[in-house]
Formats: C-alpha cells, structure tokens, sequence
C-alpha cells in the first residue's frame, strides 16, 4: 500500500469515539446529527474524529494508544527478541494524533511520549531490517503493520538489487 493509499484509507476509515462534551449540533458532511451528549459512542469517518479530538470534544475508544498502553507495547516488543508484537489498528496514526495533542497541552508528557515513542518505533525496525535480507514475503511475517510492510518491500528490494551487484542475487 503506498503512501497516497494509506492517506486515503485514513481519511475513509472510520473510528469509534465516545464524546467527552455536550454537543449543540454535530454537522458530518452536510448531515445535521443533530445534539450528541457527552458520554455517548459513536462510529464516524476518521478525519471527523480528528477534528473532535483536537476540539477535545471526543476520546478514542480502543485502538487508542495513552502512554501506558506505549509503553506496555515497547516492554512486548522488547522482550519478543525476534516476532513483531502485535499493535492496535491503526497505531502509527493514532501515536502520531497523540502526540500532535500532547505537543499543544502538555509539555512533559509530549517528551515522554516521543521518547517511548521512537524506542517502540527503533526496535520494530531494526526487526524489519533483519528481516530483509532473508527475502521473507511480506504477508508471512506476522503483525506487520501496513507501513510496515510498505517500508519492508521497499528495504527488501534494495537490498536485493545491491546484492544482485555484488554478485549474490540469486540463491
């Protein structure tokens, strides 16, 4: 999936979100939803949500990633010397979400973030990397993100082509 679909399939995919105020009148793409209470749950398009949660008017439920979900996740990953851990759907955008909230109301909390951020992000990779040279099809690597597995193909063909010129490129 490259770069321009997975952009897509955000703006298109939807996400399940619980209001954290009253809304008056709720507008999505010309529908009036009229009034949302706080408190309830509700399915709509991912950019819609984005826009509550940067109002604060809505939480993500599930999938959301909080730092002590990031850093459980890293703690996984740590001690999975090999596998890729398993990440809630849509994890890269959703860190990327909390992180541009935390950036604008907190400080502390946006550094530590980052900081537990790039760690779960660095030892993900360097699996990835590892994974390139074994030729290893994509679909048989288990938990692999989509960005993942786009970066994946694209590593793997590299480091293919540079094998090819070094004269091992057939096994």
């Amino acid at each position: 999936m490259d770069s321009r679909s997975q952009l897509i399939d955000q703006l298109i995919s939807t996400v399940k979100v619980r209001i954290s105020k009253d809304i008056a009148m709720l507008r999505v793409g010309g529908r009036d939803l009229g009034e949302i209470r706080q408190g309830s749950l509700m399915t709509l398009p991912l950019w819609v949500a984005e826009i509550l949660w940067q109002e604060q008017l809505a939480d993500p439920v599930g999938g959301g990633v909080d730092f002590p979900r990031l850093v459980q996740l890293t703690w996984r990953e740590r001690k999975s010397p090999v596998e890729l851990v398993e990440l809630p759907e849509k994890f890269y955008y959703g860190a990327a979400s909390q992180l541009t909230r935390l950036r604008e109301v907190d400080a502390g909390a946006y550094k530590s973030f980052m900081e537990g951020y790039r760690d779960l992000v660095y030892l993900r990779l360097k699996k990835i990397l590892e994974f390139a040279p074994q030729r290893l099809d994509p679909v048989l690597i288990k938990n692999m993100t989509d960005e993942e597995r786009e970066l994946y193909v694209r590593v793997r063909a590299e480091v293919e082509s540079w094998l090819a010129s070094v004269g091992l490129g057939v096994r």
